[in-house]
């Protein structure tokens, strides 16, 4: 059952600088997409944990459409990192993600 709401989010470069002369970077999220929460299963963490990932939450939703390439989620303002999708038979979308940072305005960082 697709009842959890989720969110896509990247960023984008911007027109600002920061005190070190990298243009800042500016988040932005898409619109509320329905997804369902699945499990991950054994094969999945023990394949992941080989690359030094840890999969912590995985979704499933309905369009593969909806999906564009971001490298985030948001799902109960806690941010993961996308770590892998796959795309079913049905065109459903399995999204596989890491890294839950419970602050979603908090600074991105791509370290793992």
């Amino acid at each position: 059952m697709r009842d959890q709401l989720i969110y896509f989010l990247d960023l984008v470069p911007g027109e600002e600088v920061d005190e070190y002369g990298d243009i800042k970077e500016n988040p932005v999220k898409s619109e509320e997409i329905f997804a369902e929460l699945m499990s991950i299963s054994q094969t999945e963490f023990y394949q992941a944990q080989t690359s030094d990932k840890k999969p912590e939450i995985k979704f499933k939703i309905t369009d593969y459409l909806d999906y564009q390439g971001q490298k985030y989620l948001i799902h109960d303002d806690i941010r993961y990192k996308i770590l892998r999708t796959y795309r079913t038979k049905n065109n459903e979308l399995e999204i596989t993600c890491y890294g839950g940072v419970r602050n979603v305005v908090a600074t991105v960082s791509d370290e793992n």
